[in-house]
């Protein structure tokens, strides 16, 4: 993953990792500075959590492991695909296709909060302005969930076409 600087666009510096990099959200400091990166990586059901300030790995986060009875979702995309966190920087929110789950982590110490089931395979993840809904794009079942985040509970299950990804939230007047 390179860093580069908005100013010049020249590369700050470089982080690597032996997996090939996926979706990135970013934690921010009170002055609205990156604290931290979550990362998630080819093949890897989790994320890793990248300092923004020493350049470092300080840790790799494995999501649950899939519940019983449940089976776990080996087409599409990435095991792990779409993350965010919400603008209080309290809650990062991380898909899992291989469980076919959305999962909620506490900001700063990452502690798991909770777990929804959402659609087959869900692929990306969006949140409203305010971090209260996520929109979960699940490609495997053609369908968007809308979870509540407070409460990990899926509100509403929205059919569209097939093979839903890259969602973004637009607040319309």
């Amino acid at each position: 993953m390179t860093v580069i600087d908005a100013q010049t666009e020249q590369p700050l510096w470089v982080a690597d990792f032996d997996l090939g990099v996926r979706p990135l959200a970013f934690e921010a400091n009170p002055d609205g500075s990156t604290k931290r990166i979550f990362v998630q990586l080819t093949e890897y059901n989790g994320f890793a959590v990248l300092d923004f300030a020493t350049h470092k790995e300080t840790a790799r986060i494995a999501l649950p492991k899939i519940a019983a009875g449940k089976k776990e979702v080996l087409e599409g995309g990435n095991s792990s695909h779409g993350m965010a966190v919400t603008s209080d920087q309290k809650v990062l929110v991380v898909n899992s296709r291989l469980n076919s789950a959305l999962y909620s982590y506490s900001l700063p110490d990452l502690k798991l909060l909770g777990a929804v089931d959402v659609g087959v395979a869900p692929d990306w993840v969006t949140l409203t302005p305010d971090g209260k809904s996520a929109y979960v794009a699940n490609a495997g079942s053609n369908s968007v969930s809308v979870v509540d985040v407070k409460t990990m509970k899926e509100v509403t299950r929205i059919p569209v076409g097939q093979v839903p990804k890259r969602n973004i939230t637009a607040m319309l007047p």
